[in-house]
């Protein structure tokens, strides 16, 4: 049998991803790191605040009470969506309706005052094979995004869905978008709003896990990563892009459990 020397180089592709992966994960614990530290400290001060000899009055009492349990949530909400992340997602797949779909999701949100939400819903359409919890949990946290990118000042939410046959298939492989093919039919959820939108740069990373445009305490970067996830579960395509005239468009394509294929042939693995 044959092998390399002890002391021979590493193949160049093999070093590549070693760098790869090293970085990755480099990236991915500083990001864990970042979530619970801030927090921590501000939890560290609000315990120094107690024990130190000032006289303490109820109101400051209640304020330190307040500081220490938003600290606490931070670090549980950051734990919580890292676990989603990290950990396999199981499925429970039932025929559902899409209007009724982006309504729970909606119902489970607080939709402020400034914000109109627009509905443009299609009649008739098949129903969607999906795990109702995570798939509601999913369009709401996109939703949530949509939300927040408008605030201050508020704007308009629009929520549009359709019915789509696709004529050909796409990306045929081993990308997560070859799911689609000739025949299959399909609801398309388009979620739109009128916010800042994304700058070019930051728009390749959107998907990546702990990344977030966000300031601190407003989100721990896992809201897209867990969204992505759980439609490719479901054999779907989540694209986001943002619009000409200003705002971010997302694009939740799923597959009908109508059709010449569907997730009963298709490990969701």
């Amino acid at each position: 049998m044959n092998s390399a020397p002890p002391d021979s180089p590493p193949p160049a592709q093999s070093t590549l991803q070693q760098l790869e992966e090293g970085g990755a994960l480099s990236q991915f614990a500083s990001s864990i790191a970042h979530e619970v530290c801030n927090p921590l400290s501000q939890i560290v001060l609000a315990t120094d605040l107690l024990a130190g000899p000032r006289p303490m009055t109820d109101d400051f009492r209640k304020k330190i009470i307040t500081f220490l349990r938003q600290g606490a949530e931070r670090i549980d909400k950051a734990m919580k969506s890292m676990l989603q992340t990290c950990a396999p997602i199981e499925t429970s797949m039932v025929a559902a309706d899409a209007n009724a779909l982006v309504e729970a999701a909606l119902d489970s949100l607080t939709v402020d005052a400034s914000v109109r939400v627009e509905k443009h819903f299609a009649s008739n359409l098949s129903t969607i094979l999906i795990d109702q919890k995570h798939m509601t949990e999913a369009m709401a946290g996109i939703c949530a995004n949509a939300l927040d990118a408008m605030q201050p000042g508020g704007g308009t939410l629009t929520i549009t869905t359709s019915a789509k046959v696709f004529t050909s298939s796409e990306r045929e492989g081993w990308q997560r978008q070859s799911w689609f093919r000739a025949g299959d039919h399909a609801v398309v959820i388009e979620i739109a709003d009128t916010g800042h939108g994304i700058h070019k740069s930051q728009m390749p990373l959107i998907f990546e896990a702990f990344y977030t445009t966000k300031t601190a305490g407003k989100g721990a970067g896992l809201g897209l990563t867990v969204a992505k996830k759980v439609v490719d579960l479901h054999h779907g395509r989540l694209e986001i892009s943002n619009r000409p005239e200003g705002g971010v468009q997302a694009v939740l394509t799923l597959k009908s459990a109508a059709g010449p294929s569907n997730l009963d042939s298709q490990p969701l693995a």
